[in-house]
């Protein structure tokens, strides 16, 4: 078999209402030389059923007992054959010149490790709510890493060289994984994004932001002070490590109000 130009990633979780629109869309790319690996984490609803349907073969799908997300990339990624890889997750979208717009920059910029792109977030209705233009060059984004994340998920495509130095997602981590792994990344190559909005990303009831802030806050503190004591960042960006530690001491409905203003 010859080598796709790219891996899209992805991992599902009883996503019957939406993987189905997140699969086409990965298979209406413009840049069709590709394949998708997606990871049946223990579903329990009409997942597989809805997968079995998928029938190009460009599409490899794994179903494993339910085991979480960050084992479940990584088990995407020692599946990946591609030398780079791409993220999508379930109940997104991915804009059909998406992965040919990230494929010539990467092409263009060898130093260039991990490539984002902005998005559009909608409602569980399709209503758009936001849009996502993140800072775009190397500089902007290393001063923006240590006090967030720059970067949706969704939307990366990553040199899969990179990914395996750093050491791929940390299965310590159940969430905030992303975030890590862009930090121990960021020690190795280059960080761009594309700032259009080239994924639309559903904020629906349950993601892991709304449901597990207080584990998510916990697991920056912890990125951010490894990048402090590793000297990736000099001491006095242990300001920035702190604050998700002190974010934890307000009630989650504050927390939630602060992060949409800050956004």
């Amino acid at each position: 078999m010859s080598v796709p130009a790219v891996s899209v990633l992805m991992s599902v979780h009883n996503g019957a209402p939406w993987v189905g629109d997140a699969v086409a869309s990965v298979l209406a790319q413009t840049a069709g030389d590709l394949e998708l690996i997606v990871i049946d984490d223990g579903s329990t609803d009409t997942t597989r059923e809805i997968l079995a349907r998928a029938r190009d073969p460009r599409v490899r799908v794994e179903h494993q007992p339910r085991a979480g997300l960050t084992r479940a990339l990584n088990h995407a990624l020692a599946l990946a054959r591609a030398p780079l890889v791409a993220r999508l997750d379930a109940d997104d979208l991915a804009l059909p010149e998406r992965l040919e717009r990230q494929l010539a920059f990467l092409a263009a910029h060898v130093e260039v490790g991990l490539l984002g792109t902005g998005a559009r977030e909608v409602d569980e209705g399709g209503r758009e709510v936001a849009v996502i233009r993140p800072p775009a060059d190397d500089g902007a984004l290393r001063r923006m890493l240590i006090r967030r994340n720059p970067f949706v998920h969704s939307s990366v495509v990553m040199r899969r060289a990179v990914v395996e130095r750093a050491g791929g997602y940390d299965e310590r981590l159940p969430v905030a994984q992303d975030y890590d792994l862009w930090m121990r990344m960021s020690r190795l190559a280059g960080l761009a994004n594309l700032p259009e909005p080239l994924v639309v990303r559903r904020l629906l009831p349950g993601r892991v932001t709304a449901v597990r802030d207080a584990e998510r806050l916990r697991a920056e503190t912890r990125v951010r002070w490894r990048a402090v004591r590793s000297g990736a960042y000099p001491w006095w960006c242990a300001l920035f490590a702190a604050r998700p530690a002190l974010a934890l001491a307000l009630p989650g409905a504050w927390r939630r109000a602060l992060r949409r203003v800050s956004r």
